[in-house]
């Protein structure tokens, strides 16, 4: 399979040094915008949902804004006194047009913020905020793994997020050493169990990466996004002189879930380790090595680093001291 979500060259021109570039600009300087490339698409996200479509076509580019956060009909009228009142109706074809939809992008937040789904959304949103701290922050810098999208559909497949890990020190020199990572978040003790809940997913994806064809189009995405991101300034890392795209390895590959809001007194999580070590023991695909982690905190917050991400083992232990 091809890298489905990789921007085609117009549309990075576009985006570094044309029409949107004002768009891209804002996103690199406002914290709680995310961009995930799409391929013939960009979506900028805000507090974990769509904020903006922004897809590229023969006669410029279109612009798609849910209307389901504008439930009290409001936003045209809002529109209408900044002057722009049919902004998001029609093609964008200049750098003005772009700039004029950057300068309406807060009435847009405004509606999402008062959203029933935004608000109570907090699963999403801390996926986008997983994603800014490891990519764009000042904390990425020394971070061991990097987002390259959150919300990844890909064939069959959805994952929270997407990215790999790249290790500072080690590995940093190294642009054809990338790990490809595949995130899963779940909010509260809710999350955990059932037919979407850690092992459904497990399985899933076990299911997924027997199929080389899907396994090689996977890292052809997590490559493409990972290069074009940084060729954005949309990922932050030292940077050196070398221009030389990012490759990911072709036999390791991690598996991460992001377990939020956990409760340690709870004993929801044991037969749920006994039975992810059951299934990854039963996966046998020759030449891939797949490691299953559970990310936690260095001290407090969401900075990734390989020493903080658990096998089950390690969770156990934890676990049982949280009881002691």
């Amino acid at each position: 399979m091809p890298a489905t979500h990789q921007l085609s060259s117009e549309f990075m021109h576009d985006l570094k040094n044309g029409i949107l570039s004002p768009l891209l600009q804002e996103v690199r300087d406002d914290d709680t915008l995310l961009m995930g490339l799409r391929g013939t698409y960009i979506t900028v996200y805000y507090r974990g949902g769509q904020l903006l479509k922004v897809t590229r076509d023969s006669d410029g580019y279109s612009l798609t804004f849910d209307s389901k956060y504008d439930t009290n009909s409001v936003l045209d009228g809002r529109l209408a006194r900044h002057g722009c009142q049919d902004i998001l109706k029609r093609r964008i074809r200049s750098i003005d047009d772009t700039a004029q939809v950057v300068s309406i992008l807060s009435e847009l937040k405004r509606l999402m913020d008062r959203h029933p789904q935004v608000k109570s959304g907090l699963e999403r949103e801390f996926q986008q905020v997983t994603a800014r701290i490891n990519s764009r922050s000042k904390s990425s810098n020394s971070s061991h793994y990097f987002i390259t999208d959150i919300e990844h559909k890909y064939d069959d497949a959805r994952y929270d997020m997407l990215g790999v890990r790249w290790r500072r020190n080690l590995e940093h020199r190294d642009r054809k050493c990338l790990v490809p990572v595949l995130f899963e978040m779940k909010y509260g003790l809710d999350a955990l169990a059932g037919t979407s809940g850690v092992i459904g997913h497990l399985k899933k994806t076990l299911d997924h990466l027997t199929n080389a064809a899907f396994l090689t189009g996977l890292r052809k995405n997590i490559e493409a996004q990972f290069s074009q991101l940084s060729q954005l300034d949309l990922i932050k890392y030292e940077r050196g002189k070398s221009t030389e795209e990012f490759h990911t390895v072709v036999d390791h590959i991690q598996i991460v879930l992001v377990l939020a809001e956990y409760v340690p007194h709870s004993e929801k999580l044991m037969p749920i380790l006994d039975e992810c070590d059951k299934r990854i023991a039963e996966f046998n695909t020759p030449g891939l090595q797949v490691d299953l982690r559970f990310a936690s905190a260095s001290l407090c917050g969401y900075a990734m680093h390989e020493c903080t991400m658990l096998t089950t083992e390690q969770v156990r232990l934890l676990l049982d001291t949280w009881k002691s």
